[in-house]
């Protein structure tokens, strides 16, 4: 039985029962479409603008330089997104956002037919982009926890983490396969095309009614709301060890999959075609952690998943940048990928179920600013590969924080143990 309804027969019935409880309310089904397609077009926009990078300046410093620029804004501007999503209708936020993708989109196939290759161009059209992540990161998680009861909020961010890691599977090779063919011009005017669709996907949500709006008074300033925000986040212990753990996995370890055309190129020495594949296998490992926490999810092992996950992940990283075979290569990605998973889907579970439903924007974007560290990472990774060499770089960068993992779950030891006696 399903909510909102009974047993149902034949096919029908049967397709009910693969699939999850929260995609049966109907609120979150449609916002869930309309994130599918937002994720198939942010790991495109990464793929692409790598390997664009990565060939008119054969430099794995401009790459980490351009990758900076998308990130930075979760990093300053992470919080006030947040506040902003709780302030104005998620619904709205969430249209600005692919409007602005769209026009940076399309802002870059304009570029690459004119044939001009300038690197400061790129910067500012991927910082737009980055905004509209940061942004897109607070509200949606905000309306996923509105729209699903607290006992399926697991199960709900882990399908949503499911979306956002299985769009490395098919993405990241169909921009290979569009650079191939039509170059960056073709490339990035699919990618323009893929936000188009996603303002399509709002307007038919915008149109259903579904969607509820939590309210924050109008008469708090903004500045208040910000730091409102930001102590409710940081007085709560599980909170600060969910997010130092991410403020090292960001500076540390994720910072590769935004260069990963120097895994490809330097390390493994091949083409965009087989860099989409390696890409892609992170997608796959992800997909099918997450999708086994969409059904399996449950409170008492969020701490474990996610614990777990990060130092795994950096574990396999160091072993992926020690390695020069490509199918050995895959099978690490397949491998990161799915710790990686595991990692994601729970982090926003831990944030949202330790505030109160009206800070949870706020307490997403306290989230969104430590994964925003990771600008820093990818700048120092890209500066690094250009002294001592990508494989040099990344496997020492993710040794770094293994250790750091493990320090800093020794000292929280305590901390972790009382929450998961909690849950």
């Amino acid at each position: 039985m399903k909510p909102g309804g009974g047993h149902t027969g034949g096919a029908a019935g049967w397709l009910s029962r693969l699939l999850p409880d929260v995609l049966f309310a109907d609120g979150y089904r449609r916002l869930w479409y309309t994130g599918l397609l937002y994720y198939q077009a942010h790991w495109m926009e990464i793929t692409i603008t790598g390997w664009v990078v990565l060939s008119f300046t054969g430099s794995a410093a401009a790459v980490g330089l351009v990758a900076f620029f998308r990130t930075l804004p979760m990093l300053i501007l992470g919080l006030i997104f947040g506040t902003l999503a709780d302030r104005f209708p998620r619904l709205a936020v969430l249209g600005v956002i692919q409007v602005a993708g769209m026009l940076a989109s399309l802002g870059f196939c304009l570029l690459f037919l004119a044939g001009l290759e300038i690197l400061w161009v790129v910067c500012v059209l991927s910082t737009i982009i980055g905004c509209a992540w940061a942004a897109d990161f607070a509200a949606r998680r905000a309306l996923i926890t509105e729209l699903n009861r607290p006992e399926n909020t697991g199960s709900a961010m882990s399908l949503e983490a499911l979306s956002l890691q299985g769009g490395k599977i098919v993405s990241p090779v169909v921009a290979g396969v569009l650079l191939g063919v039509g170059g960056a011009p073709a490339a990035y005017a699919f990618l323009t095309a893929m936000f188009g669709l996603g303002i399509v996907a709002l307007m038919y949500l915008h149109r259903s009614g579904t969607l509820r709006r939590t309210v924050v008074a109008s008469t708090i300033p903004m500045l208040q709301l910000i730091r409102s925000g930001w102590v409710a986040a940081m007085e709560v212990p599980v909170i600060r060890v969910v997010l130092i753990i991410t403020v090292i996995m960001n500076l540390l370890v994720f910072p590769y999959q935004h260069l990963i055309a120097l895994v490809a190129g330097d390390i493994l020495e091949v083409g965009p075609g087989r860099m989409g594949m390696l890409s892609g296998a992170a997608g796959v490992g992800s997909a099918l952690v997450a999708g086994y926490l969409t059904f399996r999810s449950r409170p008492s092992t969020a701490l474990r998943y996610f614990a777990g996950g990060a130092t795994l992940a950096s574990i396999g990283l160091v072993g992926l940048a020690m390695s020069t075979s490509f199918p050995l290569s895959l099978v690490l990605q397949l491998t990161i990928g799915a710790c990686a998973g595991a990692f994601g889907a729970m982090q926003p579970v831990l944030i949202a179920s330790s505030v109160d439903p009206e800070m949870r924007a706020r307490a997403m974007g306290v989230l969104a600013m430590a994964i925003g560290t990771g600008p820093i990472g990818i700048l120092l990774t890209g500066t690094m590969s250009s002294w001592i060499g990508p494989a040099w770089t990344i496997g020492g960068l993710a040794g770094l924080a293994t250790a750091a993992l493990v320090i800093t779950l020794v000292l929280y030891r305590g901390v972790l143990s009382r929450a998961r006696e909690s849950r």
